[in-house]
């Protein structure tokens, strides 16, 4: 005959043999198997034995029903399933369970924030956690860490070169922005081209000599 193992919160188990083809499971004592677990809902489920094996549903519980692990609504039964209603586990067994039974809750154990963290694998768990020490001098940054990284003294890069070329361009930028202001002024007031007209007067105000060569 089947039968679940449930595995009470106070380290109690309580073996149930499915003897009618429904066992009803939840906090309400009217069920055939009574949770005193908060986690577990009035109605949290129920086990239903049929000719295609044993199943078990979950009633919409709050805290839902899990099948090794994975929540369901209803899933077929396999001998050794661990079943989980709410924070209660269960062992399903396709026959009678064992006589002796050793087998500790499996419950996901809970641990107090104020307890430090466990030892690594192969620590003394007498000793103390260590507090983790700084990285070597010498060690290589991420880029991130190099980016944010506070630069040495004489590590700034030197701009004096950058600094002259950005000078030169700012000047003649500012000497074309003067030229070309200037040429569209003279334009606009003397009707003429002022390269034209600079040319005029500084070529026509010179003497034009004229040389004679004397025939033999």
């Amino acid at each position: 005959m089947a039968s679940v193992v449930f595995y009470m919160e106070d380290g109690t188990t309580l073996v149930h043999k499915l003897e009618s083809d429904v066992a009803t499971i939840g906090r309400h004592p009217e069920n055939d198997v009574v949770l005193t677990c908060p986690s577990s809902s009035g109605r949290h489920a129920i086990i239903k034995a049929s000719e295609k094996g044993v199943f078990v549903q979950d009633l919409g519980s709050s805290n839902g029903t899990r099948v090794n692990g994975a929540e369901i609504e209803e899933a077929l039964l396999k001998d050794g399933d661990r079943v989980g209603f709410g924070d209660v586990q269960a062992v399903f067994y396709a026959g009678d369970a064992p006589a002796v039974l050793e087998e500790k809750p499996l419950a996901t154990p809970r641990f107090s924030k104020s307890l430090p963290p466990p030892a690594p694998v192969g620590a003394d768990p007498s000793t103390p956690a260590a507090r983790p020490s700084p990285a070597p001098a010498g060690r290589p940054l991420s880029p991130v860490r190099r980016a944010y990284a506070k630069p040495s003294a004489g590590s700034y890069p030197d701009t004096t070169e950058s600094g002259c070329m950005t000078g030169i361009i700012v000047t003649g930028m500012f000497v074309i922005a003067f030229v070309v202001g200037l040429a569209m002024r003279h334009s606009k007031e003397m009707d003429g081209n002022l390269l034209e007209d600079l040319k005029d007067k500084v070529f026509g105000s010179m003497p034009k000599i004229k040389i004679e060569r004397k025939e033999e």
